[in-house]
């Protein structure tokens, strides 16, 4: 028998065996039906949202806002009512929680009672957000309480909107005193830029003075500085000759004192002298028995007196060299009114000592001649004796006198000189205050000079800061005049707060969109309903071996019948999706790209599944088994529930050798991304390996090698 009887052979026993005929077509419509299920246009995600339990509590107790009575709580289940998005229950807290404990709501959404009270703070200086709480049943259903989480962020995106309108248009409100505001504020400016004017014209006159007197100020700290070094001049030098006035201060004190040992000296003599003349009448009597001894003692007092007086002449020539060296020392100093007296009686003391001396040396003389001449002519020495004595009682009144004269010159120069050296000392400590005066005056002056500086330097800031705040105040004016017209120009209607509610409106567009849920999920659904169809119907067929039959034409006798079952499948449920569930190109929305590309697809994957189904079941209910797990294994990683990209890295690595990953991509492909000829190759290389497999497993068979014992007992045709 040659493998086209072979291939008749197998059809006859189907059509003869109706038990097995209308399990086969039961197996056919399995695909149909799982496929009229999932891809109902009512079935999906998104579809009967209102049937969905949610319980709102509004326990808000309201506030009050700018004087109007507000409640936040009660404009959210308005809204909520109108919308009906899900299926809102307005219940109070407690049938809400007893409602969530007996798992009669999904959700539950709360309106605290302060939350009104809370949307008032938006404006105060410690806002507090308002809190839309709400408590999901997610043991219920995960994707449910996905879709009440979505509904949530909605309503709070709806109320934000709400309570923002309100805010803008209590605000707009006030922009209208704002706008009168801004009018007052202008006028404002305007005499504030008045102002700032005339203060800039000062500031500009300030600095023009300021500046002016610079030069001013710079002389008067140079002449302090002058002035200082002057008097530093004047001080050293009044104290360089503070030691020479010293000198002759004590001098004079010196000279004074001798004077008046003369002048008591010169007393004393005259005194001796006047007994002398006295006792010259009694001379010629006592001659014999006095004068002799007396004129020896008379010529001795006369060589002492004249050895005072030489020192006195000499002590009286230092004292006019003195006075002559000072006035050569110092012809510029004021030594006092007394200078001119000391100096001329200086003179006449010298004077009168040297006629002292010389009239002296003629009474030593006199009286040696007296004591040497006593044996001669005694008359003639007496009467000389009584001359010598009258001259020198005369020039003893002149010593006397010059004596008191010179006494009261010497008391006068003593005096003036004290004067001079309690002066010298006085203008000393004038001249060290004047030179300290000057000092602070010269300081005084250069913190002037600098500080006059810098306030040359403050008063162009000042004026360059009065020039910016005058232009500055200028703009502000012409600003707010600006603004208090654009202001008072905005429209403050209910549109316009808004538009500055919700300024942003989602505006977008979609491609390669699917109308309904099941358009996204129909590449799933035909893939699996393929594969589990020609499972089903590979529990109707026999794998044993037929005599003299070869092992290949056995093979191929086994794949054509359940290739050409699973391809009328294919042509079942694409027609059943396309035109049953209306997927078929149209206007408004092209479901499908490609109605033809779409049979072809499903035939093309029928043929690779069905080679992948007959190495499976080849190797009898393991073999199924294994293809029940290879099925599960594939449902999850290979971009039915999620995309491959959101998988864990070792999920999509394994995804890659699953033929469900390209049988999804592939019907993508066709419905809606435009074909992809990589999944066909891709699935071209899974029928070629498990045809071969397959091939391989009944060439083994063939040989008299039993795979599984229980096939026998197999319902099979």
């Amino acid at each position: 028998m040659n493998v086209f009887q072979l291939i008749a052979s197998e059809f006859s026993k189907l059509a003869a065996n109706k038990a097995i005929l209308f399990s086969v077509i039961g197996a056919l419509l399995v695909p149909v039906i799982f496929g009229g299920i999932m891809l109902s246009p009512d079935w999906g995600p998104y579809d009967n949202l209102s049937n969905l339990p949610v319980a709102v509590v509004n326990d808000d107790k309201g506030a009050t806002s700018n004087g109007e009575p507000m409640n936040v709580g009660d404009k959210l289940v308005e809204s909520l009512k109108e919308k009906k998005s899900l299926g809102f229950e307005f219940v109070s807290s407690d049938e809400a929680m007893e409602g969530l404990e007996d798992n009669e709501y999904y959700l539950v959404i709360v309106i605290p009672e302060d939350f009104s009270e809370r949307a008032t703070t938006v404006l105060s200086s410690e806002p507090t957000k308002l809190e839309l709480k709400y408590i999901q049943n997610e043991g219920l259903n995960f994707l449910a309480s996905k879709v009440t989480e979505s509904a949530t962020t909605q309503i709070r995106e709806e109320l934000a909107n709400t309570i923002t309108a309100t805010y803008v248009a209590t605000m707009f409100t006030s922009l209208e005193d704002v706008a009168d505001g801004f009018k007052e504020a202008s006028d404002g400016s305007t005499q504030l830029a008045e102002g700032t004017s005339q203060l800039l014209q000062g500031t500009n006159e300030l600095n023009t003075s300021v500046t002016s007197k610079l030069v001013d100020i710079s002389k008067l700290a140079s002449g302090s500085k002058d002035l200082k070094a002057g008097t530093g001049q004047l001080l050293s030098s009044l104290r360089g000759k503070s030691g020479d006035i010293t000198k002759l201060s004590n001098g004079a004190q010196e000279l004074h004192a001798g004077t008046v040992r003369l002048k008591n000296g010169t007393a004393e003599v005259m005194g001796g002298l006047k007994q002398a003349e006295a006792g010259s009448a009694t001379l010629r009597t006592a001659f014999d028995t006095k004068l002799k001894p007396g004129s020896k003692g008379v010529a001795d007092g006369a060589l002492g007196i004249q050895g005072g007086v030489n020192q006195l002449k000499t002590g009286a020539e230092k004292l006019v060299a003195g006075l002559e060296a000072y006035k050569a020392a110092n012809p510029t100093v004021l030594v006092g009114p007394y200078y001119g007296d000391i100096q001329n009686g200086a003179d006449e003391i010298l004077a009168g000592l040297t006629y002292l001396s010389t009239k002296s040396g003629e009474l030593a003389v006199g009286a040696k001649s007296v004591s040497d001449g006593l044996a001669g002519d005694a008359n003639t020495g007496v009467v000389k004796i009584n001359e010598g004595l009258k001259a020198l009682v005369a020039g003893q009144s002149q010593i006397v006198t010059g004596a008191s004269e010179l006494e009261a010159g010497a008391k006068q120069v003593a005096a003036g000189n004290a004067t001079v050296r309690n002066g010298w000392t006085e203008l000393t400590k004038g001249a060290s205050a004047l030179n300290s005066g000057a000092t602070q005056i010269y300081d005084g002056n250069k913190s002037v000079d600098e500080g006059w500086k810098t306030l040359a330097e403050g008063t162009m800031k000042l004026n360059e800061g009065a020039a910016k705040v005058d232009e500055g105040t200028k703009q502000l004016a012409t600003g707010l005049k600006e603004g208090s017209e654009k202001t008072g120009g905005l429209n403050l209607a209910e549109e316009n707060a808004a538009m500055f509610a919700s300024p942003v409106q989602l505006v977008g567009s979609k491609v390669n969109s699917y109308e309904f849920y099941r358009d996204s999920t129909a590449p799933y659904v035909v893939t699996l309903g393929l594969m589990v169809g020609i499972l089903i119907m590979s529990l109707f067929i026999n794998f044993t071996k037929p005599q003299n039959v070869s092992s290949v034409s056995w093979f191929v006798a086994k794949f054509v019948k359940l290739a050409s079952l699973s391809v009328v499948q294919a042509l079942i449920l694409s027609f059943v999706v396309l035109f049953g569930f209306n997927l078929l190109p149209n206007s408004e929305s092209l479901m499908v790209e490609s109605s033809g590309g779409f049979i072809l697809f499903a035939i093309f994957v029928s043929v690779v599944f069905s080679a992948i189904v007959l190495f499976l079941a080849s190797l009898g209910n393991f073999g199924r088994w294994v293809a029940i797990a290879f099925i599960v294994m594939q449902l999850s990683i290979t971009g039915a529930n999620l995309p491959i990209e959101m998988l864990p890295e070792e999920y999509r690595a394994g995804s890659i050798f699953l033929p469900f990953t390209y049988t999804i991509e592939g019907f993508k492909s066709v419905i809606s991304l435009n074909g992809n000829m990589i999944n066909v190759g891709v699935l071209s290389l899974f029928f070629l390996l498990f045809a071969l497999l397959a091939l391989i497993v009944f060439l083994i068979r063939g040989r008299g090698i039993s795979i599984n014992k229980d096939q026998q007992n197999e319902l099979s045709f």
